[in-house]
Formats: structure tokens, sequence, C-alpha cells
């Protein structure tokens, strides 16, 4: 399977733009990042017809940068990604092994200012809702193949992530008020329970 396959809604053409003229009209930022949300949606059964959705959560190494916090696959746009939505693909794809199959929409944008000795870093994080190809039963390679429990089948890079976790939406809205068991920035948080509202 090409990690090209993978659709984009007409809304979101502005992010399929060449990542150069993107940020050609954007000169206001100087660093682009993206976030790609990912949520395991169980189907109902008799037993449990309304199950919860969750959200996949990544808990970042002692190593990293904010050591211990939890957020969703994200990072930086390289020179090499051909448009923001490839970059969301490609961040979703090594940080959680998972293959990106439609980039359903955008859940919220978040900026910051941070001064650096020889810079002032203008950022800009695009958090967008993402659908993978694991939750519908493909395997990447392997079509066809039927996947069970896709969701223990995470696989972390190391030295950016150290533990991941499938979360519902009470305790990521106790983590955001400081009363939950996970620690979440401010905006990452406010992003991560405003997609559960997108997954209804």
């Amino acid at each position: 399977m090409s990690e090209k396959q993978f659709t984009v809604p007409p809304h979101l053409e502005q992010y399929t733009a060449p990542l150069a003229v993107f940020r050609a009209a954007n000169p206001q930022y100087t660093h682009f990042v993206v976030g790609g949300l990912v949520f395991s949606n169980p189907t109902p059964t008799t037993d449990n017809p309304s199950p919860e959705s969750k959200v996949l959560l990544l808990r970042r190494a002692l190593t990293d940068s904010l050591p211990g916090y939890w957020e969703g696959p994200g990072g930086g746009c390289e020179e090499t990604d051909d448009s923001i939505v490839d970059a969301v693909v490609r961040e979703v794809r090594e940080e959680s092994g998972l293959h990106v199959s439609r980039v359903v929409d955008l859940v919220g944008i978040e900026e910051w200012v941070k001064l650096k000795p020889d810079q002032v870093v203008k950022a800009v994080k695009f958090h967008f809702l993402v659908e993978v190809w694991e939750a519908q039963g493909f395997i990447p390679g392997g079509e066809g193949q039927v996947v069970e429990r896709w969701e223990d089948g995470v696989l972390l890079t190391p030295e950016e992530h150290d533990a991941f976790v499938w979360e519902g939406v009470d305790e990521v809205r106790a983590s955001l008020e400081g009363k939950g068991k996970y620690m979440v920035l401010e905006d990452e948080g406010r992003n991560l329970v405003k997609a559960f509202e997108l997954v209804r």
C-alpha cells in the first residue's frame, strides 16, 4: 500500500498545496507543525450498544522536551514533505506505525512565539482528525488481511515517546483541567476534547 493512498475532503484542499507555496502564503510563520489525532471507534454490540470512542495518546520520552507529557502523533513539517497533509501522514506513521487512509477534518489551529538566542520562532500547528487503514482491517503491504486488535499494534519511536494509551473523553477532559492522570498542555488538551465532538 502506497503512503499516497489517502484521501482529503474538498474543504481541506488548501492544505494539499505544495509546502513551499503554503509557506509563501503564510509568511507570518517561521515554523509549521502538524498533528494527527487517531481514534478507536468500536462497533456497537448487543452487550455494548454505545461503545466509547477513544483517542490515541503518546507519552513524551524522558529524554525529550516536555518529558512525561501526553499528546497525539505530530511534529514539524520537513522540506521533503509535499504538503501539510503529507506531513500529517508521515508524522502519524513515524510516531505510531499507523497509516493514514483519510484526513477527515481540521480540528484546530494553535500558534505560539518562542524566543531563541539567534531567532524569534513564530510557529503554527494544525491539528487534524485522521482515520487509519489499520482500523479498517488492512495491513499496509498486505491489503485485504484482517487485523485483530489493531489498537495494540502501535509502534513507538523510543527517543520520542515511551508509552501509548487509548483514552476516552472524560479522562482527557479531567486531565486538561488538572484533575486526571495525564499531563497535557492546554492547547493540546483543548484540541483533543474538540476532536471527540467530531467523531460523535
